[in-house]
């Protein structure tokens, strides 16, 4: 009986074996690897693709042409490609930063009949080179986190597919954190933002964003202003170092004569600061004509240019190149501006702040 029994499993297995190999090419169909674009391959194993919440991940070395296909469709978030550092939230954090520092007129913040911007080049910079919101990095490690950001960002075929991709995004989260953007009027009431409103506020904002990325192309292709630049941070560092030098006398033992003069070399090398400091904004006006830009941000935006520079020669060229490409996002935001608020939200009032609360 039991003899009996083990032939019985011995031919169901055999029996098994069979089948499982006439079969398996249907139960684990052999992978086909197709291009989908340049240098970009795709593993299909001949299954219809199982429906996925995951946007597509886009490879750094990307060529133009493979993603300008999703740049001229109305991207969103779920069809946009996502790059593997700057992620789509880091995208609408920025859209909400720039609406939020956004003050129309006639409200309690800015109760001239003019709406501006309260917006610097330093802050921005700050609060993405420190909190690094929407950037897949480690915040505990600031210069590492900036060294992988700059390593990353600042090469050609990242900034065409950023600039290509993520430009529709960009647009599209401006508008939608506009829609549920509300001001206070002198009054108290609080109040959405209007038709006129958003106009204004794309348009103040493509002409910010235009200087900027002007002034960052002309600046990081002007070799004269490298120069200056080194000499003008050369003179706050020996500033600093006359402080120190003055802090470091006012011992017992110290010389009254050693104070004077230690005092006087304070003087003197501000002095000398403030002329290399007139020195590079003479020459960053007269390289880049900006508009809107105040001094500190001229010199701001020169000392960001030379230290990516310093730390990469290759990145000065990138950098220029992102400053075009910035100039170029002003051009659509302008262009968003002037086309109708799109229905689906239901906020497109008239220009009058007090009608936006009726």
């Amino acid at each position: 009986m039991k003899r009996a029994l083990i032939v019985l499993v011995i031919l169901i297995l055999a029996g098994g074996a069979y089948w499982f190999l006439q079969n398996r090419e249907q139960l684990f169909p052999k992978p086909e690897a197709k291009e989908v674009a340049p240098q970009r391959w795709q593993v299909s194993t001949g299954k219809a693709p199982e429906p996925s919440n995951t946007t597509a991940m886009l490879p750094v070395n990307a060529t133009n042409a493979s993603v300008e296909t999703n740049a001229t469709t109305n991207a969103t978030a779920t069809e946009t490609p996502v790059d593997e550092v700057v992620r789509h939230d880091f995208v609408k954090d920025v859209g909400a930063y720039l609406v939020a520092r956004y003050l129309p007129g006639g409200t309690k913040k800015n109760p001239g009949p003019q709406g501006r911007f309260d917006l610097n080049v330093k802050s921005v910079n700050i609060r993405y080179g420190v909190d690094f919101p929407g950037l897949n990095v480690d915040p505990a490690d600031t210069l590492g986190a900036r060294k992988i950001i700059f390593g990353h960002v600042l090469q050609g075929p990242t900034l065409d597919f950023l600039h290509a991709a993520y430009t529709p995004l960009f647009l599209d989260s401006l508008d939608e954190t506009l829609r549920s953007t509300t001001h206070t009027l002198a009054s108290g009431q609080s109040v959405a933002v209007t038709e006129a409103q958003r106009a204004e506020m794309l348009t103040l904002l493509a002409s910010r964003l235009r200087t900027v990325g002007r002034t960052v192309s002309v600046l990081a292709r002007t070799d004269t202003v490298k120069p200056l630049v080194a000499k003008y941070l050369q003179d706050i560092d020996n500033v600093g170092q006359a402080h120190l030098a003055f802090w470091n006398l006012q011992g017992d033992k110290a010389s009254p004569a050693a104070r004077d003069e230690a005092g006087a070399r304070i003087k003197t090398t501000i002095q000398t600061r403030e002329i290399s400091r007139q020195r590079l904004l003479q020459a960053i006006v007269s390289a880049a004509d900006p508009q809107g830009l105040d001094a500190s941000e001229l010199i701001y935006l020169a000392q960001w240019i030379y230290r990516r520079g310093e730390e990469n020669p290759q990145w000065v060229g990138a950098t220029g190149k992102a400053g075009e490409l910035l100039a170029r996002v002003a051009e659509a935001v302008e262009e968003r501006s002037r086309q109708p608020w799109p229905e689906s939200g239901g906020n497109a009032t008239s220009g009058d702040p007090a009608e936006a609360g009726q």
